[in-house]
Protein backbone atom coordinates (compact mmCIF):
# COMPACT_ATOMS: atom_id res chain seq x y z
CA UNK A 1 0.00 0.00 0.00
CA UNK A 2 1.45 3.35 -1.05
CA UNK A 3 1.54 6.10 1.55
CA UNK A 4 0.53 9.50 0.20
CA UNK A 5 1.24 12.54 2.36
CA UNK A 6 -0.59 15.76 1.46
CA UNK A 7 0.99 19.09 2.39
CA UNK A 8 -1.66 21.80 2.88
CA UNK A 9 -0.70 24.39 5.46
CA UNK A 10 -4.22 25.64 6.16
CA UNK A 11 -7.41 23.68 5.60
CA UNK A 12 -10.04 25.48 7.66
CA UNK A 13 -11.62 27.77 5.06
CA UNK A 14 -12.73 25.13 2.55
CA UNK A 15 -12.19 27.40 -0.42
CA UNK A 16 -11.21 26.32 -3.92
CA UNK A 17 -7.78 24.96 -3.00
CA UNK A 18 -9.16 23.17 0.06
CA UNK A 19 -11.85 21.50 -2.02
CA UNK A 20 -9.15 20.35 -4.41
CA UNK A 21 -7.22 18.88 -1.49
CA UNK A 22 -10.31 16.92 -0.50
CA UNK A 23 -10.85 15.61 -4.02
CA UNK A 24 -7.19 14.65 -4.41
CA UNK A 25 -7.28 12.82 -1.06
CA UNK A 26 -10.40 10.95 -2.18
CA UNK A 27 -8.74 10.06 -5.47
CA UNK A 28 -5.76 8.46 -3.75
CA UNK A 29 -8.00 6.62 -1.27
CA UNK A 30 -10.03 5.16 -4.14
CA UNK A 31 -6.78 3.76 -5.54
CA UNK A 32 -6.13 1.94 -2.27
CA UNK A 33 -3.51 4.33 -0.90
CA UNK A 34 -3.02 5.34 2.71
CA UNK A 35 -3.41 9.12 2.95
CA UNK A 36 -2.06 11.48 5.60
CA UNK A 37 -2.41 15.25 5.81
CA UNK A 38 0.15 17.63 7.30
CA UNK A 39 -1.45 20.97 8.13
CA UNK A 40 -1.38 23.73 10.74
CA UNK A 41 -3.73 25.84 12.85
CA UNK A 42 -7.43 25.08 13.09
CA UNK A 43 -8.30 22.34 10.64
CA UNK A 44 -11.51 21.08 9.13
CA UNK A 45 -11.10 17.35 8.47
CA UNK A 46 -11.11 16.64 4.74
CA UNK A 47 -12.22 13.04 5.17
CA UNK A 48 -12.68 10.75 8.18
CA UNK A 49 -10.44 8.09 6.63
CA UNK A 50 -7.23 10.13 6.47
CA UNK A 51 -4.72 10.81 9.25
CA UNK A 52 -4.29 14.48 10.14
CA UNK A 53 -1.10 15.77 11.76
CA UNK A 54 -1.23 19.40 12.84
CA UNK A 55 1.70 21.74 13.39
CA UNK A 56 1.61 24.44 16.05
CA UNK A 57 2.50 27.74 14.40
CA UNK A 58 2.32 31.38 15.37
CA UNK A 59 -0.45 33.51 13.93
CA UNK A 60 1.88 36.40 13.13
CA UNK A 61 4.11 37.29 11.40
CA UNK A 62 3.12 35.35 8.30
CA UNK A 63 6.64 34.62 7.12
CA UNK A 64 7.47 33.03 10.47
CA UNK A 65 4.33 30.90 10.33
CA UNK A 66 5.30 29.63 6.89
CA UNK A 67 8.78 28.77 8.09
CA UNK A 68 7.43 26.90 11.13
CA UNK A 69 5.11 24.81 8.97
CA UNK A 70 7.93 23.98 6.55
CA UNK A 71 10.17 22.95 9.45
CA UNK A 72 7.37 20.80 10.89
CA UNK A 73 6.89 18.92 7.61
CA UNK A 74 10.62 18.24 7.22
CA UNK A 75 10.94 16.99 10.81
CA UNK A 76 7.85 14.77 10.47
CA UNK A 77 9.21 13.23 7.30
CA UNK A 78 12.45 12.29 9.04
CA UNK A 79 10.47 9.77 11.09
CA UNK A 80 7.78 8.66 8.64
CA UNK A 81 7.81 7.05 5.20
CA UNK A 82 6.07 8.76 2.28
CA UNK A 83 5.93 7.20 -1.19
CA UNK A 84 4.30 10.32 -2.58
CA UNK A 85 4.71 13.72 -0.95
CA UNK A 86 2.06 15.88 -2.59
CA UNK A 87 2.39 19.62 -2.00
CA UNK A 88 -0.48 22.06 -2.45
CA UNK A 89 1.26 25.12 -1.00
CA UNK A 90 4.79 26.46 -1.19
CA UNK A 91 7.18 24.08 0.53
CA UNK A 92 10.84 23.31 0.03
CA UNK A 93 10.37 19.61 -0.43
CA UNK A 94 7.76 17.51 -2.24
CA UNK A 95 7.85 14.77 -4.86
CA UNK A 96 4.65 15.97 -6.51
CA UNK A 97 3.04 19.38 -6.47
CA UNK A 98 -0.06 21.19 -7.69
CA UNK A 99 0.75 24.86 -8.17
CA UNK A 100 -2.82 26.04 -7.69
CA UNK A 101 -1.62 29.37 -6.30
CA UNK A 102 0.26 30.12 -9.49
CA UNK A 103 3.66 31.84 -9.46
CA UNK A 104 4.16 34.45 -6.76
CA UNK A 105 6.95 36.14 -8.72
CA UNK A 106 4.52 36.66 -11.63
CA UNK A 107 1.77 37.86 -9.30
CA UNK A 108 4.07 40.49 -7.77
CA UNK A 109 5.08 41.65 -11.25
CA UNK A 110 1.40 42.01 -12.17
CA UNK A 111 0.95 44.50 -9.33
CA UNK A 112 2.95 47.04 -11.33
CA UNK A 113 -0.09 47.41 -13.60
CA UNK A 114 -2.49 48.13 -10.73
CA UNK A 115 -0.31 49.73 -8.03
CA UNK A 116 2.81 51.01 -9.77
CA UNK A 117 6.47 50.03 -9.82
CA UNK A 118 7.13 51.47 -6.34
CA UNK A 119 4.65 49.00 -4.82
CA UNK A 120 6.45 46.15 -6.58
CA UNK A 121 9.77 47.32 -5.16
CA UNK A 122 8.29 47.54 -1.67
CA UNK A 123 6.99 43.98 -2.01
CA UNK A 124 10.46 42.76 -2.91
CA UNK A 125 11.69 43.99 0.49
CA UNK A 126 8.70 42.67 2.47
CA UNK A 127 9.76 39.67 4.64
CA UNK A 128 6.57 37.77 3.84
CA UNK A 129 6.97 38.09 0.07
CA UNK A 130 10.66 37.26 0.33
CA UNK A 131 9.81 34.09 2.25
CA UNK A 132 7.17 33.07 -0.30
CA UNK A 133 9.60 33.64 -3.17
CA UNK A 134 12.31 31.64 -1.39
CA UNK A 135 10.01 28.69 -0.72
CA UNK A 136 8.63 28.90 -4.25
CA UNK A 137 12.08 28.75 -5.81
CA UNK A 138 13.17 25.91 -3.49
CA UNK A 139 10.07 23.88 -4.32
CA UNK A 140 10.06 24.39 -8.09
CA UNK A 141 13.79 23.76 -8.47
CA UNK A 142 14.16 20.88 -5.98
CA UNK A 143 15.72 17.80 -7.58
CA UNK A 144 13.34 15.55 -5.60
CA UNK A 145 10.34 16.99 -7.48
CA UNK A 146 9.07 14.39 -9.95
CA UNK A 147 5.82 15.91 -11.22
CA UNK A 148 4.52 19.49 -11.15
CA UNK A 149 0.86 20.11 -12.03
CA UNK A 150 -0.30 23.54 -13.17
CA UNK A 151 -3.89 24.52 -13.85
CA UNK A 152 -3.04 26.55 -16.95
CA UNK A 153 -0.43 26.83 -19.67
CA UNK A 154 -0.03 30.42 -18.51
CA UNK A 155 1.32 29.24 -15.14
CA UNK A 156 3.58 26.68 -16.82
CA UNK A 157 5.14 29.44 -18.92
CA UNK A 158 5.62 31.60 -15.82
CA UNK A 159 7.41 28.80 -13.96
CA UNK A 160 9.75 28.22 -16.89
CA UNK A 161 10.37 31.97 -17.14
CA UNK A 162 11.21 32.60 -13.50
CA UNK A 163 12.71 29.29 -12.38
CA UNK A 164 15.09 26.56 -13.49
CA UNK A 165 12.54 23.76 -13.70
CA UNK A 166 12.66 20.84 -16.11
CA UNK A 167 9.69 21.38 -18.49
CA UNK A 168 9.29 17.59 -18.77
CA UNK A 169 8.16 17.55 -15.13
CA UNK A 170 5.29 19.99 -15.73
CA UNK A 171 1.83 18.76 -16.67
CA UNK A 172 -1.10 21.11 -17.32
CA UNK A 173 -4.46 19.97 -15.93
CA UNK A 174 -7.15 22.62 -16.14
CA UNK A 175 -9.40 23.14 -13.14
CA UNK A 176 -12.28 20.73 -12.87
CA UNK A 177 -15.91 21.66 -12.34
CA UNK A 178 -18.96 19.98 -10.82
CA UNK A 179 -20.52 19.69 -14.27
CA UNK A 180 -22.84 16.75 -13.59
CA UNK A 181 -23.73 17.99 -10.10
CA UNK A 182 -24.88 21.30 -11.60
CA UNK A 183 -27.34 19.68 -13.98
CA UNK A 184 -30.52 20.32 -11.98
CA UNK A 185 -29.60 23.93 -11.17
CA UNK A 186 -28.82 24.51 -14.83
CA UNK A 187 -32.09 22.95 -16.01
CA UNK A 188 -34.07 25.21 -13.65
CA UNK A 189 -32.40 28.49 -14.56
CA UNK A 190 -35.30 30.02 -16.58
CA UNK A 191 -37.70 29.73 -13.63
CA UNK A 192 -35.07 30.55 -11.02
CA UNK A 193 -34.00 33.65 -12.95
CA UNK A 194 -37.44 35.17 -12.44
CA UNK A 195 -37.57 34.02 -8.82
CA UNK A 196 -34.11 35.38 -7.93
CA UNK A 197 -34.70 38.69 -9.71
CA UNK A 198 -37.93 39.16 -7.76
CA UNK A 199 -36.24 38.28 -4.48
CA UNK A 200 -33.44 40.79 -5.11
CA UNK A 201 -35.73 43.47 -6.51
CA UNK A 202 -34.11 43.36 -9.95
CA UNK A 203 -35.56 43.50 -13.45
CA UNK A 204 -35.22 40.06 -15.13
CA UNK A 205 -35.58 41.65 -18.57
CA UNK A 206 -32.25 43.48 -18.15
CA UNK A 207 -28.94 42.02 -19.25
CA UNK A 208 -27.23 40.83 -16.07
CA UNK A 209 -23.47 40.75 -15.65
CA UNK A 210 -22.02 38.87 -12.68
CA UNK A 211 -18.68 39.51 -10.96
CA UNK A 212 -17.36 37.10 -8.29
CA UNK A 213 -14.06 37.56 -6.50
CA UNK A 214 -12.26 38.52 -3.32
CA UNK A 215 -9.80 41.37 -3.71
CA UNK A 216 -11.44 43.72 -6.18
CA UNK A 217 -8.23 45.37 -7.35
CA UNK A 218 -6.55 42.15 -8.51
CA UNK A 219 -9.82 40.88 -9.98
CA UNK A 220 -10.19 44.02 -12.12
CA UNK A 221 -13.47 45.36 -10.75
CA UNK A 222 -12.39 48.96 -11.28
CA UNK A 223 -11.81 48.37 -14.98
CA UNK A 224 -15.13 46.55 -15.22
CA UNK A 225 -17.03 49.48 -13.68
CA UNK A 226 -15.33 51.98 -15.99
CA UNK A 227 -16.17 49.88 -19.04
CA UNK A 228 -19.75 49.38 -17.85
CA UNK A 229 -20.19 53.16 -17.69
CA UNK A 230 -18.95 53.47 -21.28
CA UNK A 231 -21.68 51.14 -22.54
CA UNK A 232 -24.14 53.96 -21.84
CA UNK A 233 -27.05 51.54 -21.52
CA UNK A 234 -29.60 51.59 -18.70
CA UNK A 235 -30.83 48.04 -19.32
CA UNK A 236 -27.56 46.50 -18.09
CA UNK A 237 -27.00 45.47 -14.47
CA UNK A 238 -23.96 44.20 -12.57
CA UNK A 239 -24.07 42.04 -9.42
CA UNK A 240 -20.82 42.09 -7.42
CA UNK A 241 -20.13 39.13 -5.12
CA UNK A 242 -17.13 38.69 -2.84
CA UNK A 243 -15.30 40.73 -0.24
CA UNK A 244 -12.83 43.57 -0.17
CA UNK A 245 -11.85 45.82 2.74
CA UNK A 246 -12.06 48.80 0.39
CA UNK A 247 -15.47 47.96 -1.06
CA UNK A 248 -16.76 51.45 -0.21
CA UNK A 249 -14.23 52.92 -2.64
CA UNK A 250 -15.74 50.86 -5.45
CA UNK A 251 -19.24 51.92 -4.47
CA UNK A 252 -18.00 55.50 -4.63
CA UNK A 253 -16.48 54.84 -8.06
CA UNK A 254 -19.83 53.52 -9.32
CA UNK A 255 -21.47 56.72 -8.07
CA UNK A 256 -18.79 58.88 -9.69
CA UNK A 257 -19.37 57.06 -12.98
CA UNK A 258 -23.14 57.62 -12.61
CA UNK A 259 -23.93 53.87 -12.70
CA UNK A 260 -24.74 53.37 -9.00
CA UNK A 261 -28.30 52.30 -9.91
CA UNK A 262 -26.90 49.63 -12.23
CA UNK A 263 -24.58 47.98 -9.70
CA UNK A 264 -25.32 46.07 -6.49
CA UNK A 265 -22.70 44.84 -4.01
CA UNK A 266 -23.91 41.63 -2.38
CA UNK A 267 -20.73 40.75 -0.47
CA UNK A 268 -19.92 37.16 0.41
CA UNK A 269 -22.65 34.68 -0.48
CA UNK A 270 -22.85 31.06 0.66
CA UNK A 271 -25.09 30.21 -2.27
CA UNK A 272 -23.93 31.61 -5.60
CA UNK A 273 -25.81 29.36 -8.02
CA UNK A 274 -28.93 31.56 -7.87
CA UNK A 275 -26.74 34.39 -9.19
CA UNK A 276 -25.49 32.13 -11.99
CA UNK A 277 -29.13 31.32 -12.80
CA UNK A 278 -29.97 35.02 -12.93
CA UNK A 279 -26.96 36.20 -14.93
CA UNK A 280 -26.40 36.32 -18.67
CA UNK A 281 -22.62 36.69 -18.46
CA UNK A 282 -19.76 36.48 -15.99
CA UNK A 283 -17.11 39.21 -16.07
CA UNK A 284 -13.81 38.30 -14.40
CA UNK A 285 -11.17 40.70 -15.82
CA UNK A 286 -8.39 39.59 -13.44
CA UNK A 287 -4.96 41.18 -13.49
CA UNK A 288 -3.65 37.86 -12.14
CA UNK A 289 -5.43 34.55 -11.66
CA UNK A 290 -3.72 31.16 -12.19
CA UNK A 291 -7.16 29.83 -13.17
CA UNK A 292 -10.23 31.44 -11.63
CA UNK A 293 -12.65 28.65 -10.65
CA UNK A 294 -15.63 30.87 -11.43
CA UNK A 295 -14.62 30.75 -15.10
CA UNK A 296 -15.58 27.10 -15.52
CA UNK A 297 -18.42 27.26 -12.98
CA UNK A 298 -20.08 30.01 -14.99
CA UNK A 299 -19.59 28.14 -18.27
CA UNK A 300 -21.08 24.99 -16.71
CA UNK A 301 -24.11 27.09 -15.78
CA UNK A 302 -24.46 28.34 -19.36
CA UNK A 303 -23.06 31.87 -18.96
CA UNK A 304 -21.03 33.71 -21.56
CA UNK A 305 -17.70 34.63 -19.91
CA UNK A 306 -15.66 37.82 -20.32
CA UNK A 307 -12.14 37.47 -18.95
CA UNK A 308 -8.53 38.49 -19.45
CA UNK A 309 -5.38 36.88 -20.79
CA UNK A 310 -3.98 37.14 -17.26
CA UNK A 311 -6.59 34.69 -15.98
CA UNK A 312 -5.37 31.18 -16.86
CA UNK A 313 -9.03 30.26 -17.21
CA UNK A 314 -9.13 32.12 -20.53
CA UNK A 315 -7.62 28.98 -22.05
CA UNK A 316 -11.04 27.29 -22.05
CA UNK A 317 -12.75 30.22 -23.76
CA UNK A 318 -13.52 30.45 -27.47
CA UNK A 319 -15.59 32.60 -29.82
CA UNK A 320 -18.78 30.77 -28.88
CA UNK A 321 -18.55 30.85 -25.10
CA UNK A 322 -16.59 33.95 -24.21
CA UNK A 323 -14.55 37.06 -24.97
CA UNK A 324 -10.89 37.55 -24.01
CA UNK A 325 -9.49 40.98 -23.10
CA UNK A 326 -5.91 41.31 -24.31
CA UNK A 327 -5.05 44.54 -22.48
CA UNK A 328 -6.85 45.41 -19.25
CA UNK A 329 -5.36 48.91 -19.21
CA UNK A 330 -7.18 49.64 -22.48
CA UNK A 331 -10.70 50.51 -21.34
CA UNK A 332 -11.87 50.41 -24.96
CA UNK A 333 -10.79 46.75 -25.12
CA UNK A 334 -12.69 45.97 -21.92
CA UNK A 335 -15.75 47.80 -23.23
CA UNK A 336 -15.60 45.93 -26.54
CA UNK A 337 -15.57 42.60 -24.68
CA UNK A 338 -18.64 43.61 -22.66
CA UNK A 339 -20.32 44.76 -25.86
CA UNK A 340 -19.73 41.34 -27.39
CA UNK A 341 -21.33 39.73 -24.35
CA UNK A 342 -24.39 41.92 -24.81
CA UNK A 343 -24.93 40.26 -28.20
CA UNK A 344 -25.07 36.89 -26.42
CA UNK A 345 -27.97 37.11 -23.92
CA UNK A 346 -28.71 33.82 -22.22
CA UNK A 347 -31.23 31.69 -24.04
CA UNK A 348 -31.94 28.00 -23.49
CA UNK A 349 -30.24 27.05 -26.76
CA UNK A 350 -27.19 29.23 -26.25
CA UNK A 351 -26.82 28.25 -22.58
CA UNK A 352 -26.85 24.55 -23.44
CA UNK A 353 -24.16 25.06 -26.08
CA UNK A 354 -21.94 27.00 -23.66
CA UNK A 355 -22.44 24.43 -20.91
CA UNK A 356 -21.53 21.61 -23.29
CA UNK A 357 -18.18 23.31 -24.05
CA UNK A 358 -16.84 22.33 -20.59
CA UNK A 359 -18.42 18.89 -20.19
CA UNK A 360 -14.96 17.31 -20.46
CA UNK A 361 -13.77 19.31 -17.42
CA UNK A 362 -16.03 17.48 -14.98
CA UNK A 363 -14.05 16.43 -11.90
CA UNK A 364 -14.60 12.79 -12.83
CA UNK A 365 -12.33 13.43 -15.83
CA UNK A 366 -9.85 15.92 -14.36
CA UNK A 367 -8.99 14.26 -11.05
CA UNK A 368 -7.80 10.95 -12.59
CA UNK A 369 -5.36 12.93 -14.75
CA UNK A 370 -3.57 13.97 -11.57
CA UNK A 371 -3.95 10.75 -9.57
CA UNK A 372 -2.93 8.41 -12.38
CA UNK A 373 0.09 10.57 -13.27
CA UNK A 374 1.30 10.28 -9.66
CA UNK A 375 0.78 6.53 -9.41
Amino acid sequence: MKHVVLLKSRISNLGGLEKYASRIASGFLEKGCKVSLLTSGDSTPLLDSIEVHTATTCRWPGFRRMEQYDQFTRKWLENHRADILFGMDRNRLQTHMRAGNGVHAAFLKSRILTEGRMKWLVCQANPLHRKVLHLEKSGFENSALRKLFTNSHMVKKEILHYYNTDPAKIEVVHNGVEWHEMQNDFDNWPEKRIETAKHLGLDPSHFHFLFIGNGYLRKGLGQLLRALARLNRKDVFLSVLGKDNRADEYRALATKLNIEKQVAFFGLQKEIRPFYQLADALAIPSFYDPFANVTVEALAMGLFVVSSKTNGGHEVLNEQNGAIINDLLDIDAVTDALSKALTQPKTETRAKRIRESVRSLDFSNQMPLIIDACL
